[in-house]
């Protein structure tokens, strides 16, 4: 698989979304200018898969609220009720929190891959949001599945002036949520509002644990102390909102996994590793289990 690499270091002022024959939008403006196709800090994370072969992941979670752009292929999200597509042109969709749908990503446009844009939000940031932006009465509902927009020059800049600040180690974790809250505030005011976060559960505190960490050597009182918490006092609370360690961490790294497989070309056995597993047979095993395909099939 060909990473989604490119020496095109284009200045935010410089950016417009350019539109190509068949409607579908420049990827060059899309470039991290490390050239990397994947990047996380704490307060979110971007990914830019690049696929060759149709690919479809079951039952998919989206762990954070997300924003997604397709400039060549086609995205298909289907929560068993409701079926949704983008498609390359010059759009975004917003997909909630915790949404969890079979995903179809089908290759498309003159070179026949895929490629797309994914940045999540952490809880962190949208709390800081509805902190700093409280919507109005009249403001729009929250996204409860998934909701589309158009992408125009205002909102294309706000986006990628994110993007290179995730991406330019000068720019402090303060300066990064400002910006991400400006390209949140852009997006209410175009009619795209994720809901409050609640109060985060252990569950969910667990999971932005292990999934900034995904290949470390997890265990429940490891987990515990990075929680400040006993081991007993982790599985107890754990318990009570029907949730087992072994599975969230299970869970966290397969979803990591199937990012790597799509945007980085990482051989399958460094990708295992990654993900925390030695032996790459049982990594396969827990992959094919997951998503019903093996890690090869992915690219």
């Amino acid at each position: 698989m060909d990473a989604v690499v490119s020496s095109d270091t284009q200045t935010v002022r410089s950016v417009q979304t350019k539109q190509l024959g068949n409607g579908s939008t420049d990827s060059s403006q899309w470039v991290l200018p490390s050239g990397m196709p994947l990047a996380r800090r704490g307060l979110c994370m971007l990914a830019q898969p690049c696929l060759r072969k149709p690919q479809n992941a079951s039952r998919f979670r989206f762990f954070e609220a997300t924003i997604l752009l397709v400039w060549s292929g086609k995205l298909t999200i289907d929560n068993g009720s409701q079926i949704a597509s983008l498609e390359a042109s010059s759009r975004l969709m917003a997909v909630a929190q915790h949404v969890c749908a079979d995903i179809q990503k089908t290759p498309g446009g003159a070179d026949l891959t895929f490629r797309s844009l994914f940045l999540a939000f952490s809880p962190e940031v949208l709390l800081e949001f509805y902190k700093r932006h409280e919507p109005g009465d009249a403001a729009c509902s929250p996204v409860t599945y998934c909701r589309e927009l158009n992408l125009d020059d205002d909102l294309a800049e706000t986006l990628n002036y994110c993007m290179h600040g995730m991406d330019a180690a000068r720019v402090s974790e303060r300066a990064l949520m400002h910006r991400l809250i400006g390209l949140l505030i852009a997006l209410a005011d175009r009619g795209i509002l994720f809901s409050r976060p609640a109060k985060q559960s252990v569950g969910d505190l667990l999971r932005s644990v292990l999934i900034d960490s995904p290949g470390e050597h997890w265990t429940t009182a490891k987990a515990g102390r990075a929680l400040a918490m006993s081991e007993a006092t982790l599985r107890r609370r754990l318990a009570a909102e029907n949730l087992r360690f072994d599975a969230l961490l299970l869970e966290v790294r397969m979803h990591h996994a199937m990012t790597l497989l799509q945007t980085t070309s990482r051989s399958i056995p460094q990708v295992a590793e990654d993900c925390g597993y030695q032996a790459t047979s049982r990594f396969s095993v827990r992959f094919r289990e997951r998503f019903g395909c093996s890690p090869s099939h992915v690219r």
